[in-house]
């Protein structure tokens, strides 16, 4: 279940902007999903209807890039994304990203912020 704030966030980016994601993010947005701590919140069903609507709602992007800027190596991966996508905003809430500010034309900005600025 998502949060009344993360709630808001989605029905933002639905109606105004382009998600852009990977195929290891989706992966990654499926695995984390299905752990225990939060299948026990949703039906398998609901499960599959979150990774099929992230897919239909988003853009597909084929990550080419590869980028070695962050102080978490594992969150490497998002910021060729933005790369390789042309993203205008990396929304998170992770502060190894937050740290940057911007990945060339990309801000990095948390989703309070993002949700100030287009609420």
């Amino acid at each position: 279940m998502l949060s009344p704030p993360m709630m808001r966030l989605a029905r933002t980016l639905a109606a105004r902007h382009r998600l852009l994601f990977s195929v290891e993010q989706l992966r990654e947005f499926k695995e984390v999903i299905e752990r225990p701590r939060l299948a026990r919140y949703m039906t398998g069903t609901h499960q599959r209807e979150l990774v099929a609507g992230m897919a239909a709602d988003g853009e597909l992007v084929l990550v080419i890039s590869s980028v070695r800027v962050c102080r978490d190596p594992d969150d490497d991966h998002l910021l060729a994304l933005c790369k390789d996508g042309k993203a205008d905003v990396l929304i998170t809430g992770d502060k190894d990203l937050l740290v940057l500010g911007h990945f060339g034309s990309t801000r990095i900005i948390a989703p309070s912020h993002f949700l100030a600025e287009h609420t």
